[in-house]
């Protein structure tokens, strides 16, 4: 997404001393939605009023940080009545909705070529697509093309609130803001690389029957599942949804090139294999499945304190 750019003397700059800090707020918060939205700068009248108050859209007009239908300032165009539009929005470094948009269709494009190059890969990777699709793992954002593409402007223009109106001085260097929250990454929540370090895109294939979830994967579950209020899994009850899991993706032929980001989406939603006799979650097996050496050792212990139990018990 495109970001608003804000001047790093912003703060210190004539236009916002006399605007205060409440108008400069409806500034910055307009800014946002004026560059996400594409509208060049342009402030419908309805958004301004709906994210600040009269008082605050008279101060930006009395500063000349935005102008009105009617205006004279002769760098910036003249909004619809009843509309506003940001004092040098483009002189700023803002990128126009044309540049943006010729961006995203470069993105896109680029993105279509390296579908057409993965389609070597085999019928499995287009039937059985990973579960979080080819998209997720593509910039939607389009951080790589955005923070690049706004070139290198005058250190003498100011960022929204440039050298036109009396009283202002020239700004100085720039830093492009970005003016949107960025959801935090759960801890593990990304895909383990190959056992070489690199990032880039493994070969699709078969889950290993014998695959078992990393510590990240299971903490990040274990975390999803108290946030969706859901109480967390016991170690026999991770294997019993671990094996459940595995079977699965065998028995539907899934072809992936990491297993954890799905495991951590099964693990999250699934319902455990309610307790035996005791209080001991009977681990899942199956003759093509064999239990591994911790499952096995677990089992036994189970097995033990139960046998234990009942005998103090007599």
């Amino acid at each position: 997404m495109p970001f608003f750019v804000v001047d790093d003397g912003a703060d210190s700059h004539p236009k916002m001393i006399r605007a205060k800090n409440a108008a400069v707020g409806l500034w910055t918060r307009v800014g946002s939605y004026v560059a996400r939205q594409l509208t060049d700068g342009h402030v419908p009248g309805e958004v301004a009023k709906m994210y600040g108050s009269a008082p605050q859209i008279t101060k930006l007009l009395t500063v000349g940080l935005w102008h009105e239908h009617g205006h004279t300032c002769p760098r910036c165009p003249q909004p619809r009545p009843g509309d506003y539009f940001m004092h040098d929005y483009r002189e700023s470094g803002n990128p126009s909705r044309a540049e943006v948009l010729a961006r995203r269709k470069r993105a896109a494009d680029k993105k279509a070529k390296q579908r057409a190059a993965q389609a070597g890969f085999g019928a499995d990777s287009a039937e059985n697509p990973s579960l979080f699709g080819e998209e997720s793992s593509g910039n939607h954002n389009g951080f790589d093309e955005e923070t690049d593409a706004n070139p290198s402007q005058d250190p003498g223009d100011s960022a929204g609130h440039g050298d036109v109106s009396l009283g202002d001085s020239p700004g100085t260097s720039r830093a492009r803001v970005p003016l949107h929250s960025t959801p935090l990454l759960k801890e593990g929540a990304e895909e383990r690389e190959g056992s070489t370090g690199s990032s880039a895109r493994a070969a699709l294939s078969l889950i290993p029957a014998n695959w078992e979830p990393s510590d990240a994967d299971v903490r990040a579950a274990q975390l999803a599942r108290l946030d969706s209020g859901r109480e967390q899994l016991t170690p026999q009850q991770l294997d019993v949804v671990t094996r459940k899991f595995v079977r699965r993706q065998l028995d539907d032929g899934k072809t992936a090139a990491a297993w954890g980001g799905r495991w951590r989406q099964w693990a999250e939603t699934e319902r455990p294999e309610q307790p035996a006799a005791g209080g001991v979650v009977v681990p899942f097996t199956n003759g093509a499945q064999p239990q591994t050496k911790s499952q096995q050792q677990r089992a036994g212990l189970a097995a033990l304190r139960e046998r234990l139990q009942g005998g103090s018990s007599a």
